[in-house]
């Protein structure tokens, strides 16, 4: 008999993360990645539309953490490679055409 595991998620090696957890780890992840990207170019702008004088960048997810949840592939949601910087035009644009994809 599985037992059911509250609030937690699947990762793809089997182990499971309860999500105050992913939560944390996303967040470090987003640092991580603002700090490589600085590192990198000297400077923060948008990996899409490459505008650098944006009031704010959001840190997107490429494969959303809901849908790296849903396929057990949690950790993908705290990968820096899974982390776009966007601004925040370009990050409305590519929610708005994921929610129309649906």
């Amino acid at each position: 008999k599985q037992r059911i595991f509250m609030n937690t998620y699947k990762c793809s090696d089997g182990t499971r993360l309860k999500q105050s957890v992913i939560e944390r780890l996303i967040t470090k992840a987003k640092k991580e990645k603002l700090r490589q990207f600085i590192d990198e170019n000297d400077y923060i702008f948008c990996e899409e539309c490459k505008i650098n004088n944006s009031f704010k960048f959001d840190c997107s997810h490429d494969l959303s953490v809901k849908k790296c949840k849903e396929q057990g592939k949690t950790e993908l949601s705290f990968d820096v490679n899974n982390i776009t910087i966007l601004c925040r035009t370009c990050h409305q644009i590519k929610v708005h055409l994921a929610c129309r994809l649906k």
